[in-house]
């Protein structure tokens, strides 16, 4: 175990000339608590693996990309996958005939 007089030998043997002093204190993180289905978990486990990183990361990732993105789209536009893009063509065509 490290006693006192090893931790003071510690910071005495380092160069702090260079040292800034910074008085500001980050801002608070905030937990956000989700529920997933068992599938997003599993997937989204195994992206972090993949990345290298753990899952919170990857959320945190996900969300800051998906706010950047509805901030910078015009005020109207909204993105859709293809998939619902084809479902809502299809229903527009079938009501239409």
């Amino acid at each position: 175990m490290t006693d006192n007089s090893d931790i003071q030998a510690a910071l005495d043997s380092r160069d702090w000339s260079g040292a800034e002093v910074v008085n500001d204190r980050p801002r608070a993180k905030i937990v956000h608590s989700v529920r997933l289905p068992a599938e997003w978990s599993e997937a989204l486990e195994a992206e972090a693996d993949r990345r290298g990183t753990n899952p919170s990361r990857l959320m945190q990732d996900y969300i800051l990309a998906g706010l950047q993105r509805d901030s910078a789209a015009p005020e109207g536009i909204v993105t859709i996958s293809r998939a619902a893009l084809h479902q809502a063509l299809d229903a527009a065509l079938t009501n239409a005939a």
